[in-house]
């Protein structure tokens, strides 16, 4: 049985991989969750120097693609998780984007449609 159209709308699309490029360390990691993308992220913080930052691409399950580059450091006083940074910028452009959004919907569209975190 088919669920009704407003619980298929509420489903959102999850993650099939996340590939994280290092340049300053030439270093690249592929992982299977936001969880695991921010402990990468948090143990390289510390390695890197002030402006570095990492290209990131989120993979999913639809074969629909996001990326961008994530800052190791921030402004802020607690670095963001990889979910939370990708969710600000979406949120704040009205649709522009320094991310590239290779999905079934715009970048305005996108929250709406795939996961920026794990499920909870």
């Amino acid at each position: 049985m088919t669920p009704p159209l407003s619980q298929r709308r509420a489903e959102k699309v999850g993650v099939a991989q996340i590939r994280i490029h290092q340049q300053a360390g030439r270093s690249t990691a592929v992982l299977g969750s936001f969880v695991a993308a921010d402990k990468l992220l948090k143990a390289w913080a510390g390695d890197l120097l002030d402006r570095a930052e990492c290209e990131f691409e989120i993979r999913y399950l639809d074969g629909s693609r996001l990326s961008g580059l994530y800052p190791m450091r921030q402004k802020t006083t607690t670095r963001q998780s990889l979910g939370a940074y990708v969710r600000r910028v979406l949120e704040q452009v009205d649709g522009r984007t320094a991310f590239h959004v290779a999905a079934a919907t715009g970048p305005e569209r996108f929250l709406e449609r795939y996961e920026v975190e794990d499920f909870a």
